[in-house]
């Protein structure tokens, strides 16, 4: 008796080096039609932000009482305490969705110079850099039309439209 042997219709090798994901990357021709996000779209995510910043601390602080632990609120210093809540605010948001709520309002996002995903590594320079004292005001050079941070350049990351009409400012 022969015993029919089964074959899988797809062939699966599990030494196979894995494939890239050629979509992640945009082409260099694609690169450089990158919309970068207007001065006045980044005001707005600036302003929404600080909004978040407070909702999201105050949720934070919540949280710490529900469960007992509101002294930590109490005696922490109030100046490391905003920077502590400010890094996990941006560095959160932008590391899991890409966007802030500022962002998600304006319909940006930030990405990579080459229009890629930014990773956790460049989301936390990124939001390191946004501790450096007036770097709010380096927003006043613009590159190409459209505002490039200090955080930005430094970072190696920009803010791009995904939805709505895209004349960089």
């Amino acid at each position: 008796m022969s015993s029919p042997t089964a074959q899988p219709a797809e062939s699966y090798n599990p030494y196979e080096a894995p494939k890239a994901d050629a979509s992640a990357a945009l082409r260099p021709e694609e690169r450089s039609r990158l919309r970068l996000a207007s001065g006045d779209r980044r005001l707005v995510n600036l302003v929404v932000d600080y909004m978040g910043l407070m909702l999201f601390t105050f949720l934070v602080g919540v949280i710490f009482g529900l469960v007992g632990a509101a002294e930590v609120f109490e005696q922490a210093n109030d100046t490391l305490l905003g920077l502590v809540m400010m890094f996990a605010y941006y560095a959160s948001t932008e590391a899991i969705f890409g966007a802030t709520l500022g962002k998600l309002v304006t319909g940006t996002r930030v990405v990579m110079e080459d229009g890629s995903r930014a990773g956790l590594g460049r989301i936390a320079i990124r939001t390191l850099c946004r501790f450096i004292p007036f770097e709010a005001f380096t927003f006043l050079t613009r590159r190409g039309g459209a505002p490039v941070g200090l955080h930005d350049r430094l970072s190696k990351t920009r803010v791009i439209l995904v939805r709505g009409s895209g004349d960089a400012r």
